[in-house]
C-alpha cells in the first residue's frame, strides 16, 4: 500500500543508471591503457573527466536528497548506494593516475586480466543498478551480487600471484614497487564493487 502513495520518481534511478555507465566507461578507459602499453597521460586525463562527470551526478544526487522528504528508496540506502558506486570510479581513476605517474616500463599480462575482471564487475554493476528502477527481478540482482563476489575473489588472486611472481622474478625493484600499488588500487575497486553488491542485496531484502 505504502509504494501506491508514493509518488514516481524516476530522478533517482536515471542518476543512478548514469553513475553505472561512468563506471563501465572509466573502466573501459582503465583497459585500454593498459592494452596500450604507452600514452599513458591521454588515458588518465580522460579516466580522470569521466570521473570528474560521475562525481557531477553523485553531487546532484546527494544535494538531490538533502531536500527531498519523500524518496522511492530508503534515504540511507540512496546514500549508501550512491557514495558506493562514487568509490568504484575513485578507485579505477586512482589506479589510472597512478600508472600515469609511475611510467612503468612493461604491463604484466596479469595486471590486463585483473582490470579485465573489474570491466566485468563493472558492467554487472550497471545491470544490477538498472534493475533498482521497478525491482521486479530480485532473484536476477541476487544472482549478480554472487557473480561480483565471484569476480572479487578471483581479482584478489590474481593480485596475490602476480605479486608473488613479481617478487621472484623482478629485477628492478622500482618496478615491483610501482605495480605493487598500481595493482592494489585495481584489486580495490573491485572490492568497491563488491560493496555495492552487499548494499543493493540489502536493499532487494528489504523490498521483497
Amino acid at each position: 500500500m505504502l509504494k501506491k502513495l508514493l509518488p514516481k520518481d524516476d530522478f533517482y534511478f536515471t542518476h543512478l543508471d548514469r553513475i553505472a555507465e561512468k563506471i563501465v566507461e572509466g573502466v573501459r578507459i582503465l583497459d585500454e591503457m593498459l592494452e596500450a602499453g604507452r600514452a599513458y597521460g591521454e588515458y588518465a586525463q580522460r579516466l580522470k573527466t569521466v570521473e570528474h562527470e560521475g562525481d557531477e551526478y553523485v553531487h546532484t544526487i546527494l544535494s538531490r536528497l538533502h531536500r527531498t522528504f519523500i524518496t522511492p528508496l530508503d534515504r540511507d540506502d540512496i546514500h549508501m548506494l550512491v557514495c558506493g558506486l562514487d568509490d568504484v570510479l575513485d578507485t579505477a581513476e586512482g589506479a589510472g593516475a597512478r600508472i600515469d605517474m609511475f611510467q612503468p616500463r612493461h604491463v604484466p599480462a596479469e595486471a590486463k586480466d585483473l582490470v579485465k575482471v573489474l570491466l566485468e564487475s563493472s558492467r554487472l554493476i550497471q545491470e544490477m543498478v538498472s534493475l533498482l528502477r521497478n525491482l521486479k527481478q530480485p532473484q536476477r540482482i541476487l544472482g549478480l551480487t554472487v557473480e561480483i563476489k565471484r569476480l572479487e575473489d578471483q581479482a584478489d588472486y590474481i593480485r596475490r600471484t602476480t605479486l608473488a611472481r613479481l617478487f621472484r622474478e623482478e629485477q628492478d625493484v622500482r618496478e615491483l614497487i610501482k605495480w605493487k600499488d598500481i595493482l592494489q588500487y585495481i584489486e580495490r575497486s573491485t572490492d568497491r564493487c563488491d560493496d555495492v553488491g552487499n548494499i543493493t542485496e540489502g536493499i532487494v531484502l528489504e523490498h521483497t
